[in-house]
């Protein structure tokens, strides 16, 4: 890739690194992101890297730091300078990093320096996609930025192991669904104390809706007006704006600092069920295309986000960026994850939302024709599923793939109901290839359930595997959702699901869907994944309360998949 491609590939995505001195030497330079970064000498004691230890980070690096999309010898770090920190925004000028083998930053400890120029284009946003021997695998490191003599809070990252190490155990937590509206961040508070290796975002990082009135009547921490004075993002500067306020938020920069994400996006980052783009709500004709605010979206999305994804503002939406990846943990583990949007078909039997809640399937949804995932990325997941060698196939999956019932009416046909078809076909195939230890993790309906995946739902066939559903970080579930008098900002149902008299939504789910062995919509919270060689514990953690800044946490429930066994064992 020349340096004029490179520039272009990088418009609109943040910060641009390049080589700002020559004594890095050529050989320790790896190829294999999509955006190639280069170095200076760690011995520099150029003006960039001098510190002042009197300046506070939070006016400068406002919104904290983060890395994603480890690798073995590769890892992308964020942040963003803030504007109002510098003395002229048109000419930023340079900001630098470092990455050292202790917190401490000693002279001796540091293993790569470098500088990337800032550019207002990309809303001053710094992604440095890193790729160097001197990273060693599956180590950790400290990284931070330096502006103006002002450094950054540290952040923390660990590389993958080799892709044929022999690895014993990792130790994983995902996570999703985090209006910041609905309540606090308190889940997240606790999951910076976790011990864990890295972070899985499953989606819903942001939502696009703030102060609605229809909907968001009973906000507990009012997000900022959006710039166009909407009530739903209408362009760049409102998905930006957005993404400003939810990483404001504390909890979630200690999270960032302090875990490695692999980030995937979900409707929310666009519009609320999204598809191509097209989008059935806030929309004056949800009939018609809107090709600039998909763009908006994924451009914000790439600025703000921790995924080795680049922008091309060149191609059109569906082109413009492609965010399904895998990631090999050695021998022990291959993570697989979808894009469960940008290339679905929408819904399958009207827009309306009576056609897509609480609703029977119309013949159109069972069409074998119909796509979540569009034959290209289709058949790539089949191929890495079938192929891995590795002992563990996890899917960083975004809607809930198992069958979703109250009586005969399926709760939504937004989730893998809406394509049952496509789901039969990747479920069949997994079980006639023999896949075995096939685990999907799931965010989007605010719940947290365990049950089995199964090609039909309507038979007794033996699963194939497991789907494990963690519940919201903050988003209205369920049972919140019937208990309201009024419209909740981010419940998962436009309406309560209607229970007979003394009936939950709990039990009378459970009771519709005998694949699922535990379903609970009622807290907040993230699920922790110990994968070993012969098992993996599934630990599901839940908070006391959203509605308060701070909230006590306890273990919901947890579950073990034994080896070569698609069972879920209750411990």
């Amino acid at each position: 890739m020349n340096r004029r491609n490179f520039l272009k590939r990088l418009g609109g995505a943040g910060a641009v690194a390049w080589l700002m001195s020559g004594r890095a030497a050529a050989e320790d330079v790896l190829d294999g992101y999509g955006n190639p970064v280069s170095f200076v000498d760690p011995l520099s004691y150029e003006q960039d890297f001098q510190i002042d230890p009197a300046l506070a980070p939070d006016s400068v690096f406002s919104l904290g730091v983060g890395s994603g999309d480890p690798r073995p010898h590769g890892i992308v770090l964020w942040t963003r300078v803030d504007p109002a920190a510098m003395a002229d925004p048109a000419a930023p000028g340079a900001v630098a990093f470092e990455i050292a083998s202790e917190p401490e930053f000693r002279q001796g400890s540091i293993v790569i320096r470098g500088r990337a120029t800032l550019d207002g284009a990309g809303d001053y946003t710094v992604k440095l996609p890193i790729q160097h021997k001197k990273l060693e695998p599956l180590r950790t490191y400290y990284y931070r930025f330096i502006y103006n003599r002002c450094a950054s809070r540290t952040g923390r990252f660990k590389t993958l192991p080799d892709a044929g190490a022999s690895l014993d155990r990792i130790k994983f937590a995902f996570l999703s669904c985090q209006d910041y509206s609905n309540g606090y961040y308190t889940a997240l508070a606790h999951l910076a104390k976790e011990d864990a290796d890295f972070v899985v975002f499953l989606g819903d990082y942001i939502y696009e809706t703030v102060a609605d009135p229809s909907f968001q009547n009973a906000q507990v921490r009012p997000v900022p007006p959006l710039p166009s004075g909407g009530s739903a993002a209408a362009g760049l500067e409102d998905y930006r704006h957005l993404y400003r306020v939810y990483k404001s938020d504390p909890n979630l920069q200690a999270v960032h600092e302090r875990f490695t994400f692999i980030q995937l996006w979900d409707d929310h980052e666009f519009a609320n069920d999204g598809y191509q783009d097209y989008h059935p709500d806030n929309n004056p004709d949800p009939a018609a295309p809107t090709p600039e605010l998909r763009q908006a979206a994924n451009q914000a999305w790439v600025e703000y986000g921790l995924a080795d994804v680049p922008f091309d503002p060149a191609a059109a939406p569906l082109e413009s960026v492609k965010i399904y990846r895998s990631f090999r943990f050695g021998n022990l583990m291959e993570l697989v994850a979808t894009d469960e949007r940008l290339y679905r078909d929408g819904p399958p039997c009207g827009g309306d939302t009576a056609l897509r809640y609480l609703a029977s399937r119309c013949a159109e949804a069972e069409s074998a024709a119909r796509t979540m995932l569009g034959a290209p990325q289709r058949d790539w997941f089949l191929d890495t599923v079938r192929d891995s060698t590795a002992t563990w196939k996890i899917w960083a999956n975004e809607v809930t793939a198992m069958q979703m019932k109250v009586g005969p009416a399926y709760v939504t046909l937004d989730q893998w109901d809406g394509y049952p078809a496509e789901r039969a076909h990747l479920l069949s195939a997994i079980g006639l290839y023999g896949v075995k230890n096939f685990i999907a993790i799931t965010g989007d309906i605010h719940s947290f359930i365990a049950g089995y995946l199964k090609p039909d739902y309507d038979d007794a066939s033996a699963p194939v595997g497991v789907e494990l559903v963690v519940g919201s970080v903050s988003s209205a579930n369920l049972v919140e959702l019937a208990q309201s008098q009024l419209p909740l900002p981010s419940a998962p149902l436009p309406a309560p699901i209607p229970t007979p008299p003394g009936v939950g939504v709990e039990s009378l789910l459970m009771a519709s869907n005998p694949h699922m062995k535990f379903f609970n919509s009622s807290t907040h919270g993230y699920c922790l994944m110990d994968v070993g060689q012969n098992g993996v514990t599934c630990t599901m953690k839940a908070v006391t309360t959203v509605r308060q800044p701070q909230a006590g946490l306890y273990t919901l429930k947890t579950f073990l998949i034994r080896k070569d066994s698609a069972e879920l064992v209750a411990v």
